[in-house]
């Protein structure tokens, strides 16, 4: 193995041990938070971090990108990069700052004013970064910035939850993000130090890169955020606070389970793009794996949304049970998304992306502007039905254009069939007996479907292995896995 490539490789593991630790601890911190804090608290702070996120998105110019795609970089490059960070973010968050009372009075709540000024000041101090720690990056050298993300992520969420156990107040939220990003700032000074000076003689070059990097960025948070924008206008910050708070808990199994699975298949993608019917076999792995692993866990989050609710966040979140279950179905629209996405760029044919974000952000423009909605479980429903259509849609003309109509039928048909079986389970479990006990219930449910459902799954999988190259490809592999576990057992024995 060259140096090189072993560097990759070990940036590769960090990052993903680092993203996995982030998430778990996230996940956890905000369970523990929702019990503490109100529905109401999340839809306050919620509403700030839509035009902190807004900050964020405008001013993405791609410099890290820039920066990590030249073959060799210096400290020109790299301070033209911070000093064009430092002014188009600051820019934005004074006028963001200044734009608070205007913000407050819009929503009527005088307490945005000061949670917004905070986060313009979180702005600001982010960009006091050292510059230096793009070349740690650009070396792969992720050992000391991944250690120094942990303490800082496990500091930043105690001290939050301390807040918010203390003072039960929405104060936790807001000051944890504050001390996040400090944490953050002073280890870049520890971790790889370079004072920052403001130059732009390498700017030319890097806006020429960004021009086209901002359209894009600004196009994909109005396609996922305008939802959010409608919901904080019209409904109360409790339903803000619900709806923003139940669409980050249904994505959790697809960042957990889905998401990680799907990567480690489309990170190789590059490498047969020009073998066209090797590329459509991984591809019908991918969008088979996709769906064996969706279709059970978006059916039991529908089923059971409110005991999940009850268990995981309280009694005081269960009124908004029905939004989980609803936005367990995002699923399908994130995961279609991404791996269409990666085929799209990897052809090279780009242009269909801005053209299907702009026909998403159309379609929704149009529902929130002409739909009367009963109340906010409607209004999830449509907005879920339209991104499921768009999603399906860009699914079927991608595949359709770029690799053929054979291609299109070998890859649905495992999918349906997945579909199929979770249909055949869901209607099975209805002949089981209820339990009593709430998370006994709960976990006899799932066990007992999982089972059947495998059952049905690995049947279709045997069946049909000889004849569909995915449903032979994970026999293989169930194979390959038996045989290992064999020499294992023998061995010890």
């Amino acid at each position: 193995m060259t140096l090189k490539l072993k560097h990759g490789v070990i940036a590769g593991s960090l990052s993903i041990v680092y993203q996995l630790f982030r998430r778990l601890i996230g996940i956890v911190s905000l369970i523990i938070l929702a019990r503490i804090l109100t529905p109401e608290d999340f839809g306050l702070v919620a509403i700030a971090l839509i035009f902190l996120n807004f900050v964020d998105v405008i001013t993405n110019f791609g410099g890290k990108s820039y920066l990590l795609s030249r073959e060799s970089i210096d400290d020109q490059m790299v301070l033209t990069n911070w000093s064009l960070r430092f002014v188009l973010k600051n820019t934005v968050g004074l006028l963001l700052a200044l734009s608070s009372f205007l913000i407050a009075n819009y929503y009527d709540d005088q307490r945005l004013e000061l949670i917004i000024q905070v986060f313009a000041l979180q702005i600001f101090l982010g960009t006091l970064a050292s510059p230096g720690l793009i070349y740690k990056r650009k070396k792969q050298e992720l050992g000391a910035i991944t250690r120094w993300n942990i303490v800082t992520k496990v500091i930043s969420t105690a001290l939050t939850i301390y807040i918010a156990v203390r003072y039960q107040t929405y104060w936790a939220l807001v000051l944890g993000q504050l001390i996040s990003v400090c944490g953050g700032v002073l280890s870049s000074y520890i971790i790889a130090p370079l004072r920052p000076r403001f130059t732009f003689k390498a700017v030319k070059a890097q806006w020429d890169f960004a021009k086209w990097i901002l359209p894009q960025s600004i196009l994909n948070f109005f396609r996922s955020q305008i939802d959010a924008l409608f919901v904080s206008t019209v409904f109360d910050k409790a339903i803000m606070g619900a709806y923003n708070s139940m669409r980050y808990y249904a994505s959790i199994p697809s960042t957990i389970f889905i998401n990680p699975i799907i990567g480690t298949t489309l990170t190789q993608f590059s490498e047969f793009k020009n073998n066209l019917p090797y590329f459509r076999s991984q591809l019908q792995v991918t969008f088979f794996a996709f769906s064996a692993i969706a279709a059970p866990i978006i059916d039991i989050m529908r089923v059971k949304d409110e005991a999940i609710v009850l268990i995981v966040l309280g009694q005081k979140w269960v009124e908004y049970a029905d939004l989980f279950g609803i936005f367990g179905v995002f699923i399908i629209v994130t995961t279609i998304n991404s791996i269409v996405s990666q085929i799209v760029m990897l052809k090279d044919a780009t242009k269909v992306l801005l053209f299907y974000s702009l026909g998403s952000i159309t379609f929704q423009v149009l529902l929130f502007t002409f739909m009367d909605f009963q109340d906010v479980y409607h209004l999830a429903k449509l907005k879920i039905a339209i991104d499921v259509f768009l999603a399906l849609g860009f699914y079927f003309y991608v595949v359709l254009k770029i690799l053929g109509v054979k291609a299109l039928r070998d890859i649905t048909l495992p999918m349906i069939l997945s579909i199929i079986s979770v249909v055949v389970a869901s209607q099975a479990m209805s002949f089981l007996p209820s339990i009593d006990h709430l998370f006994l219930g709960l976990m006899v449910y799932c066990s007992v479907y999982m089972v059947i459902y495998a059952s049905i799954q690995l049947t279709v999988v045997f069946v049909l292995k000889n004849k569909v190259y995915c449903f032979g490809y994970l026999w293989r592999l169930i194979d390959s896995v038996k045989g290992k576990l064999y020499l294992s057992l023998k061995r010890a024995s």
